[in-house]
């Protein structure tokens, strides 16, 4: 038998539980956040804060250049290469802030919404903060210690959440959300920066040159994903309005949940172990499978009761003036479960060292969103959605097939990783559609259908998959212990 790597014994078990604690409290924080202000300031004045989040995304990805992951991704670093990494950063922030600070009347403009000048300048102002986080979180879980990462993610995102909440319920509307990203990155940079003990920035930016052909590839590939996963914003914001946007964002937030909570938590993990593993081809193919079964477990199900269940959802969590969210959010919930399950592909591929293939699969991936976007544009904010999620299921053989090039895990194999998942969630959601079709009432149809759907998805595991069972038993109790 072949002894466990590093990644698949107790220091890949304490990444991932630090792991998914940094994200999962993070995102709680941030989606119970918008959940409250979405409730007080309603959609009209939500749309603002959808805009401005689109161009906050836009700024972090330009503040990175790619280079954190190299860090990451290189078994030997040149001196100071941390130190360089971190003036770069820092350089790039004051141009993005001046550049923000210019722009941000027309930016505003492009959306017909004046106020968010102000908005796009405090942003600007701040991305300083995000700069100094980046090399030390980099640092910290090139060694795979995520504790003060989650320590970090977990006190600024509760922090920040705080300080948003009493802007809003004193009267701040959109603005609170300037106060939660301020605060948040205020609290992130500074125990990171403890915890990592810097890196200082210096002048010395001679090992930068080592760095920046991995960084440039893997840049371009994390470009091409932004744009590819805010297209939809941006155009429901410029051609259906900022009410449209508020609505339909509410709505995207429910896909970025999955892939926020368990896509980011793997990544976070296997980017550095596969990284590690590289020259280890068994290794690599058994961290694929089980991470595919595992993902799978946990989010094609969890996304599958959120499609059926949010008509009954948004009437009681955000009240009727969000009911036209309801069916987007069913398509979108849906296309957030194939998204998690394939959210490994470009770190998978970028840590064996094939940024190339990273970058040309996220442009084949975005011309085909773009196309279905486009398509269902004229149809609304659900043809919007319904254009999104049918570009993903038709890029599903393409991530099966990259996978199976760059490991040698057969499609069947992989396929069948995914088997249980998929199978509980189908007799979930007929026990859940069963139970809604005979009850009345908002809670009780919730209740009883959320219940129906976890008694038929587990009694389908038990039953059907039970060693698939198992396998995901254990792995969650060695990752809890």
């Amino acid at each position: 038998m072949t002894a466990p790597t590093a990644f698949e014994g107790r220091t890949a078990a304490r990444a991932t539980r630090w792991s998914a604690v940094s994200v999962i409290g993070r995102q709680v924080a941030q989606v119970l956040f918008a959940v409250v202000l979405a409730r007080i300031i309603g959609p009209a004045e939500f749309g603002l804060v959808s805009a401005a989040t689109v161009y906050a995304t836009l700024t972090a990805l330009l503040l990175d250049q790619g280079l954190s992951a190299a860090l990451v991704q290189r078994r030997e670093l040149p001196a100071g290469a941390a130190g360089a990494v971190a003036t770069l950063n820092v350089a790039v922030a004051v141009v993005l802030g001046a550049v923000t600070w210019v722009a941000a009347p027309s930016l505003a403009a492009f959306f017909s919404e004046p106020e968010l000048a102000t908005a796009f300048r405090v942003l600007g102002v701040g991305l300083l903060l995000k700069a100094l986080a980046v090399a030390p979180r980099a640092m910290l879980s090139r060694e795979l210690d995520f504790r003060p990462v989650a320590v970090a993610d977990v006190t600024g995102a509760v922090t920040g959440a705080a300080a948003g909440l009493a802007a809003a319920l004193g009267g701040a509307g959109y603005a609170s959300v300037l106060a939660q990203v301020l605060v948040t990155d205020v609290v992130v940079a500074v125990v990171l920066l403890a915890a990592a003990r810097g890196p200082v920035p210096g002048l010395a930016l001679g090992p930068l040159r080592v760095l920046l052909p991995f960084s440039a590839r893997v840049f371009g590939a994390n470009a091409v994903a932004y744009f590819s996963r805010n297209t939809d914003n941006v155009l429901v914001g410029k051609v259906l309005g900022l009410e449209a946007l508020a609505q339909y964002a509410m709505a995207y937030r429910v896909l970025v949940i999955p892939v926020q909570l368990l896509g980011q938590t793997v990544k976070r993990t296997l980017f550095p172990a596969f990284s590690r593993m590289a020259d280890d081809p068994p290794a690599v193919a058994r961290a694929l499978v089980a991470g595919t079964e595992l993902v799978a477990l946990l989010a094609v199900p969890a996304m599958a009761l959120v499609a059926c269940a949010a008509p009954e959802a948004v009437e009681l969590v955000l009240g009727p003036a969000w009911a036209p969210a309801a069916p987007v959010m069913t398509v979108l919930a849906l296309a957030g479960a194939r998204e998690t399950v394939f959210y490994i592909t470009p770190s998978l591929v970028s840590a064996l060292g094939r940024a190339g293939t990273t970058l040309r699969l996220e442009l084949v991936s975005t011309g085909v969103q773009v196309v279905g976007i486009l398509a269902g544009l004229p149809f609304g904010i659900l043809g919007v959605a319904v254009g999104y999620a049918t570009a993903g299921l038709v890029m599903t053989p393409v991530f099966l097939a990259v996978q199976r090039r760059v490991t040698g895990v057969a499609v069947g194999a992989q396929l069948r990783a995914l088997l249980p998942a998929v199978t509980a969630a189908a007799a979930g959601s007929a026990a859940y559609l069963a139970a809604a079709s005979a009850l009345t009432g908002t809670v009780v149809t919730l209740a009883a259908g959320s219940l129906a759907f976890a008694a038929a998805a587990l009694a389908v595991l038990r039953l059907v998959h039970p060693a698939a069972a198992r396998r995901a038993t254990a792995r969650l109790r060695q990752v809890a212990r």
